[in-house]
């Protein structure tokens, strides 16, 4: 109702991170014509840990070793294909820590494996070490004027 109401008093909707509902973006887009100039096709690739993973793939982008982790059973058997240390973390929703669990030994395994949330997807990743992180914002306006941002660096603590 809130996003109905915002696109009706709107001349464009933008987001700026993954975690939209793109359901509720899509209904609201066709119901009030409201225009969305970066769609919603895009949040399909970046709301979900394994298709951006799969994207960057298949555009020739290394990525960490990673499994789907749909089950307790799955993750013992994604724990011995990738090893430690590992994050798991969850397909959708988690940002910043948020959603996600270090996996650094077996009773690591057993202490998810004894809490394991209820209708849990989730990706194992295997842990890289890295010297910093970074973001990269790029945008486009409707006259296909391409503008990139300031690289900026992510500080994280305790993940």
């Amino acid at each position: 109702a809130a996003l109905t109401e915002l696109a009706e008093k709107s001349d464009l909707l933008t987001y700026e991170f993954e975690n939209v509902d793109q359901d509720a973006l899509a209904r609201v887009q066709k119901r009030t014509g409201v225009l969305v100039p970066q769609g919603v096709k895009l949040l399909t690739v970046t709301s979900n840990r394994i298709n951006e993973k799969n994207f960057l793939r298949t555009h020739g982008l290394p990525t960490t070793d990673f499994a789907k982790v749909a089950s307790p059973a799955e993750l013992k058997v994604a724990v011995k294909e990738l090893g430690f240390p590992a994050i798991l973390k969850t397909v959708s929703g988690g940002y910043d820590g948020h959603g996600q669990w270090d996996i650094n030994s077996e009773q690591d395994v057993k202490n998810m494996l004894e809490k394991w949330p209820k209708n849990l997807l989730a990706i194992l990743e295997k842990r890289v070490d890295f010297v910093k992180e970074i973001s990269v914002m790029v945008s486009r306006d409707n006259c296909d004027q391409v503008k990139l941002w300031p690289i900026t660096e992510n500080q994280h603590k305790n993940h």
